[in-house]
Formats: structure tokens, sequence, C-alpha cells
């Protein structure tokens, strides 16, 4: 019963494949007109975001897609891109460092920089966005925890033991 219990809990939920997922960031600045057409599904951290009058444009650190559709950060990146959402989002919301998958349409290639180096950001325009929840463990913890425990220690005694964490 504990076992079933256990993997019950380690499922993920499947999000269906909302676009081609084997085209990086990278590849598609070398040839942006052949993708046009094609609707992308990428994913990353956001690095920043800004409202602008009408959008909301994300600049993100794209990582290679689980199956599941969320990045894995445990990967290499595979470049980086600039995402545009239509209407005003909450940049408290999308904050650094967050994670999101997206899908939508290569717009075209826009220069900018990298600190201080050149960089060609391929343009995603969005047709989904999917900001995923932050880790459990990410929260801070505040309060007081205190435990107390005793055992036997067999042919050689017992022990006691008491806790406090913070």
């Amino acid at each position: 019963m504990l076992l079933l219990l256990l993997s019950a809990c380690s499922t993920t939920v499947q999000r269906p494949v909302m676009g081609e997922r084997g085209i990086s960031p990278k590849m598609a600045v070398q040839d942006p007109q052949s993708l046009q057409a094609k609707v992308l599904e990428w994913g990353g951290a956001i690095v920043e975001s800004h409202n602008l009058p009408g959008t909301t444009e994300f600049q993100i650190l794209a990582y290679p897609l689980q199956s599941n559709g969320q990045p894995d950060l445990d990967l290499s990146p595979t470049g980086r891109f600039i995402a545009v959402a239509k209407g005003y989002l909450e940049t408290a919301d999308y904050q650094t460092g967050r994670q999101v998958t997206m899908s939508g349409r290569l717009q075209g290639i826009r220069p900018g920089k990298v600190g201080e180096a050149e960089y060609r950001f391929p343009v995603l325009q969005l047709d989904e966005l999917l900001l995923w929840p932050l880790p459990s463990w990410s929260s801070p913890r505040t309060g007081v925890g205190f435990s107390f425990g005793a055992g036997s220690g067999g042919w050689s005694g017992g022990s006691i033991g008491i806790g406090i964490g913070f």
C-alpha cells in the first residue's frame, strides 16, 4: 500500500506538446525564414521582463524541455530568445529566474546585447505561456520546530534526544 501511495505522489502530469521542440533558439538564428510558419515550443529561465504599450516582453535563457514540458536546468542552455506576449502581464509574477514554457511563431531576429557582447535574439510571438510553480522548498520557512525522541540501545542501554530547529 505504501509503495502504491509513493508512486502516485511521484507521477508528473503530462501536458501536450504545443509546438516543435527540436529547434533551439541558437538554430533558429541560423535560418529564421524557414521557421516562420512553424509553431515552436521553447522554455527556460526568465532573465528579464518588461511591460511595453500593448505587450509584455521577456528575455529567456533557453534550456531543453523535459517530457512534461518543464525546462531542464540541469542541462546546458540552448541560447537566448525574446518572447512577446500580447497585453499586460504582471512582471512581479514573472521574476528573474522563474521557469517558463512558451509556444508561438518566430517573428524574426532582433539584434541586442548580453552584457557588452553583441547578440542576435530570435523573437517568438507567443500563443501559449506557462509559468511553472516555484518549488515548495524555495519558500522561506519561518518558525521554530521542537522534537523529542527516545530509543532503545538494545543490551547497551537506551537514549533520549531533544532537538530544536529554526
